[in-house]
C-alpha cells in the first residue's frame, strides 16, 4: 500500500497536500540552519521511525540547500535504512546563481549517499536553461511539476494510460552503486523525440560524465498519438547520446500527457558529479562527519522521548 508524509518546519508547506503531516515546532523566531533543524527534530524522531516502521522501500524527496531540507533528509534517510527499508532519497539541487546553498546542499547530499541505498539527484538548472523568461517564483513550480511528473511516470502502476518500467526495475537501476540523474524535458516539434531525449541528457551531461552510465529508463509521456516506433528511437539513441554501448536500457509509455512530448531519463553509476564540489569538507578524511546537532539560542534543553 501507497503512503504519503510530508515533514517540514513550515505549515504553509502542508496546506494543499493530502497524507500524514509531521510540523516541527520552533519556538523562537530565528534563521534556521541544518544542524539547528535537526536538533529541533529530536523530539520528533521516535514518530517519524513509527511512522516508517514496516516499510519494504521509501522514497525521500527533498530540495537540497536550505534549511529544512539539508537538515530532515539525512536524517529521515537514516531512521529508514535503520529500520529496514531500502531507501532512495530523491535530491533537487538548487539552481546555479543559488551559490550561498551550496555548501549545505552538497554537504546533505554527501550524507544521503552514506544513509541511503540509492541517490537520484534532480538538477534544477536544466529547467532554467529552457525557461530562460521565468519568473523565480515559476521556476520553483515548474521544476516542482516536472520532478513530480517525472516520478510519477517512472512509478506509474499498470493502466489504460501506462505501460509502466515497474518498481523493481527502477530499484534495479537506482541500486547500481554512485549516484543516479533524472532529468526530463519536452518537445512538441516534428522530431520531438529525439529533441527532447537529447535536451534530457544533455542536462545530465552538465553535471557528470554520461559514459559512465551503466543503467537507465527512459519514460515517454505524451498523449495517445505517441507511437512504439517514437519509443524504439528513444531506446535505439539513448546509448549513442550516452555515449557507451554497454548502458543497459529499460523503458515505458504513459498515455496521460498532452501534445508535447515529454521524454524522462533515469540514468545510474556516476561515481562522481559536479556537486562534489560544493561540500569543500568531501576531500578531508580526518574529520568527525557525523551529523551534527545544535538548537536555536534560547532553548536551554530538550525534555526526553523515550
Amino acid at each position: 500500500m501507497d503512503k504519503f508524509a510530508y515533514i517540514s518546519c513550515d505549515a504553509s508547506d502542508m496546506e494543499s497536500v493530502d497524507g500524514e503531516k509531521i510540523l516541527i515546532d520552533c519556538p523562537i523566531d530565528q534563521k534556521l540552519t541544518p544542524p539547528m533543524v535537526r536538533g529541533l527534530s529530536i523530539p520528533y524522531q521516535p514518530r517519524i521511525g513509527e511512522l516508517l516502521r514496516g516499510a519494504k522501500v521509501v522514497f525521500i524527496v527533498s530540495g537540497l540547500g536550505r534549511a529544512t531540507g539539508s537538515g530532515l533528509a539525512p536524517v529521515v534517510s537514516k531512521l529508514a535504512s535503520e529500520g529496514g527499508a531500502d531507501t532512495v532519497s530523491i535530491a533537487v539541487m538548487p539552481f546555479g546563481f543559488e551559490e550561498k546553498l551550496r555548501f549545505y546542499a552538497g554537504l546533505a547530499l554527501r550524507r544521503l549517499r552514506k544513509t541511503s541505498r540509492g541517490v537520484v539527484v534532480v538538477d534544477n538548472d536544466a529547467l532554467l536553461r529552457t525557461s530562460s523568461d521565468a519568473t523565480l517564483k515559476d521556476l520553483y513550480e515548474m521544476a516542482n511539476a516536472e520532478a513530480v511528473k517525472a516520478l510519477g511516470s517512472l512509478l506509474a502502476k499498470q493502466s489504460e494510460a501506462n505501460i509502466p518500467v515497474g518498481l523493481n526495475k527502477v530499484l534495479g537501476t537506482v541500486f547500481q552503486g554512485g549516484y543516479s540523474f533524472l532529468s526530463s524535458a519536452t518537445s512538441g516539434s516534428l522530431d520531438k523525440t529525439e529533441e527532447a531525449l537529447s535536451r534530457a541528457i544533455i542536462g545530465i551531461s552538465k553535471k557528470a560524465e554520461t559514459k559512465d552510465a551503466n543503467h537507465a529508463v527512459v519514460v515517454l509521456t505524451g498523449d495517445s498519438k505517441v507511437s512504439a516506433a517514437e519509443t524504439a528511437i528513444a531506446v535505439k539513441r539513448l546509448s549513442s547520446m550516452f555515449g557507451t554501448e554497454a548502458i543497459d536500457v529499460e523503458y515505458s509509455m504513459s498515455y496521460n500527457g498532452g501534445s508535447q512530448l515529454q521524454v524522462s531519463v533515469l540514468a545510474s553509476g556516476f561515481k562522481a558529479t559536479s556537486y562534489d564540489e560544493y561540500d569543500p569538507l568531501a576531500s578531508l578524511d580526518s574529520i568527525d562527519d557525523e551529523m551534527e546537532y545544535s538548537l536555536p539560542s534560547g532553548l536551554e534543553s530538550l525534555e526526553f522521548c523515550g
